[in-house]
């Protein structure tokens, strides 16, 4: 039975998401810990929305299942005590609906913001983590791959993820559409919250080398910078600094406007730009840029009228895209809840396969010898794809019969009997080695034949003896059992 523990933004704030986050030091103890004789499987969903853990069970018994979600959050939180806390804010699914979840993060379905296009690297990551950690089985390796190939498809096959999602990007974008190459610009950003920090990245991703940030915060402003590659400015330098922009974008959380018709103008006139192009783009409710700016030679103004448009655009596409998308999803998780409905017939016929993989292997290591050929790797290869074939037929017919409800038992009793090389019969004895039989047994098993008589020969089987009794026909022996070593 498929599992799921989760804490993500919809049910829990920040503080209560910081309190279950895991370490990467913790999660590898995890990893080492949460595997039992029930819990077999396991693997972490971590990013700053969410942190889900998703583990197979290997019953699906409801007491069973519940004892496991109970030590996995144990083991998760270290105490009884945190445990307990960590189920009650969370989010708990089993089955087919923790495999839609996952499927649907993959697809930005269940992203804060609707169609994130980052979700789908975080859960890779994730991934890999698990494999290295080696908690991840083949249940959850095929789950990954599946909420993986969702993930792909929609944002190929849709426009979920398509078009900027926040004003600090759509800023950055038009002021590259606007100005042109943004290469030699030089952009001020003036507030280094997460609008204005959106602006930066996405102006240092266009192209943009000379960023300068501004935040009344010296220190945040430093961060920024750091990470863009750009400097920080002080606060009281700000029309100074605007007046050497060509491109300066403000997002602060002032009740008043920022930058001044009659400070800019004086700052222009000493720094002689006055008659330079300077882009103004105020990102800011209320505004932060006085409208009067605009009155002088030079400055172009944009404000949340002009740039609410595009986003407003590419959320109505990204919400036409979500039944599409939704189908994909559903798609990718019908297969997968049928690749775990036929597990026990993989299960039936794996030792069909475990023989016939040994035959296979075998025949065409001893071909490949002869031909002169010693590459071991084309011969498990070789010896895989007969068996794939080989057991096509038959792994049909079980597919059909779990469909059908019907159980495995009879089919999977024969397969075994039929294949399993424990039950090969032993072989017979030489003829030649056998012992002659004692001479007074067979003078007491045989009656005394006349010497001479002229009756015919007797029949061979079934036909009357000599002394009156008919003779017993021959036991047949036969053997159904075939074992890998008959198979050469």
């Amino acid at each position: 039975m498929l599992i799921s523990i989760a804490i993500d933004f919809r049910l829990a704030d920040v503080a209560t998401r910081e309190r279950f986050h895991l370490s990467e030091e913790r999660l590898t103890q995890l990893y080492r810990t949460a595997r039992s004789e029930v819990v077999t499987e396991a693997a972490l969903i971590s990013t700053c929305n969410r942190t889900e853990l998703y583990a197979w069970v290997d019953s699906d018994e409801p007491k069973v299942v519940e004892r496991a979600v109970q030590t996995l959050a144990r083991r998760w939180m270290r105490t009884r005590a945190d445990g307990d806390a960590l189920l009650q804010s969370s989010t708990r699914r089993v089955g087919i609906e923790a495999a839609r979840h996952v499927v649907r993060i993959a697809a930005g379905l269940e992203s804060q913001v609707l169609g994130d296009g980052q979700i789908l690297g975080q859960l890779k990551a994730a991934y890999k983590r698990s494999t290295r950690g080696q908690a991840a089985g083949p249940v959850l390796h095929r789950l990954f791959e599946t909420a993986l190939r969702a993930g792909k498809r929609v944002q190929t096959e849709t426009s979920l993820t398509a078009g900027r999602n926040s004003v600090g990007a759509e800023a950055a974008i038009t002021a590259s559409q606007r100005f042109g190459n943004l290469e030699n610009a030089r952009c001020l950003v003036v507030g280094a919250g997460k609008t204005g920090a959106r602006a930066t990245k996405q102006l240092h991703r266009l192209g943009a080398r000379d960023l300068v940030i501004m935040n009344r915060t010296f220190e945040t402003a430093q961060e920024l910078a750091k990470f863009v590659g750009g400097r920080a400015a002080p606060f009281d330098t700000l029309h100074v600094e605007a007046a050497m922009a060509d491109v300066v974008i403000v997002a602060t959380g002032s009740e008043v406007p920022v930058i001044t018709g009659p400070s800019l103008a004086t700052a222009r006139e000493a720094c002689a730009s006055m008659g330079y192009a300077i882009l103004l783009m105020d990102l800011s409710l209320p505004r932060n840029i006085d409208p009067r700016v605009s009155d002088q030679p030079g400055v172009t103004l944009v404000d949340l009228d002009t740039l609410h448009q595009p986003i407003l655009d590419a959320e109505t596409m990204r919400r036409d895209a979500v039944p599409v998308a939704t189908a994909i999803c559903e798609s990718e998780i019908d297969s997968f809840m049928e690749w775990i409905a036929t597990m026990p017939a993989r299960d039936a016929i794996k030792p069909l396969r475990e023989a016939l993989e040994d035959v296979a292997r075998r025949e065409v290591a001893f071909a490949a010898k002869d031909a002169g050929v010693h590459d071991a790797a084309v011969a498990e290869r070789t010896a895989s794809r007969i068996v794939a074939k080989l057991l096509a037929g038959p792994m049909a017919a079980l597919r059909r019969a779990v469909q059908r409800g019907e159980p495995l038992d009879a089919q999977a009793m024969m397969l075994l009997e039929m294949f399993s090389p424990a039950a090969a019969p032993a072989p017979r004895p030489s003829r030649t080695a056998r012992p002659p039989a004692p001479a007074v047994r067979v003078a007491a098993a045989v009656p005394p034949v006349p010497a001479v008589s002229d009756a015919p020969h007797a029949p061979a089987s079934g036909a009357a003896r000599a002394d009156g009794r008919r003779r017993a026909p021959r036991e047949v022996r036969s053997s159904l059992i075939l074992s890998p070593e008959q198979f050469t």
